[in-house]
């Protein structure tokens, strides 16, 4: 068995590895042309303009984008997505910068149009400020007049759709979820356990924030971002209770 806790979890290697075929399957990577057409539509994106996209995985925006002429810049802090990432640049011949490297530490002062954080890249870390550090990376990252838009799973549709327990089954093995919401409601804490075809069994215990619409409006704003939007889905829909994500936009 192997325990996934000797560091913080969002930093195990093993983790990602696992996780790689469960949050990138073919589906999710067909849609990502979808999701493009999208966040071009909703951050009203020039053909001019330069993308950063932040927790990149395994490139899937960061290569549509590039695909429709876009200056691209991936950062990640998973080696093995990025090698995946890179080899689909070369194999089309696009050039995309990818850059291993923390959400807390990357930032480049006044050299993005648009920053994008998506699939719930945000709120990993146990202090609060360091999401807060994050922002202000990006706010400081961004030119004057561009946009940061997060998509994530919101408070409010959490609670929701919540179940307690769940599993999955996938090619490698299963996947066995126990969730739990503590501290009032502004955390949520995980057990993942995978047990692979072999038999071998990895747990990890996940525990990140989880911020309603009102909460991060106002880190949004407290770190300087304006006209900030709230949305329930790339679809530009209202952010009400038919709401299937939280989607916030951020103008510098």
């Amino acid at each position: 068995m192997t325990i996934g806790d000797s560091v913080a979890w969002y930093e195990d290697d093993k983790l990602w590895e696992i996780m790689e075929p469960i949050m990138f399957t073919e589906a999710r990577i067909a849609y990502t042309t979808d999701e493009v057409d999208s966040i071009k539509s909703l951050c009203k994106i020039q053909q001019d303009e330069t993308i950063l996209d932040l927790c990149c995985g395994i490139g899937r925006h960061s290569l549509e984008f590039a695909r429709r002429g876009h200056r691209v810049v991936g950062v990640d802090r998973t080696e093995l997505y990025l090698e995946r990432a890179r080899r689909s640049a070369e194999d089309e011949k696009l050039d995309i910068e990818f850059v291993l490297d923390d959400m807390r530490t990357f930032h480049r002062k006044n050299s993005f149009d648009v920053v994008l954080s998506m699939f719930t890249s945000f709120s990993y870390f146990e202090d609060h400020e360091e999401q807060i550090l994050v922002l202000r990376n990006i706010y400081s990252s961004l030119r004057a007049g561009g946009r940061f838009i997060l998509e994530s799973m919101g408070k409010e549709v959490l609670a929701r759709i919540f179940l307690r327990q769940s599993w999955s089954e996938w090619s490698h093995g299963f996947m066995l979820e126990e969730r739990e919401a503590i501290e009032n409601w502004s955390k949520m804490h995980n057990t993942w356990i995978f047990i692979e075809r072999n038999g071998s069994i990895n747990k990890w215990d996940v525990t990140h924030w989880i911020y309603s619409a009102t909460e991060i409006k106002k880190m949004f704003e407290d770190v300087g971002f304006s006209d900030v939007k709230i949305y329930g889905g790339l679809d530009g829909r209202e952010y009400d209770n038919e709401a299937t994500r939280l989607v916030v936009i951020g103008t510098k």
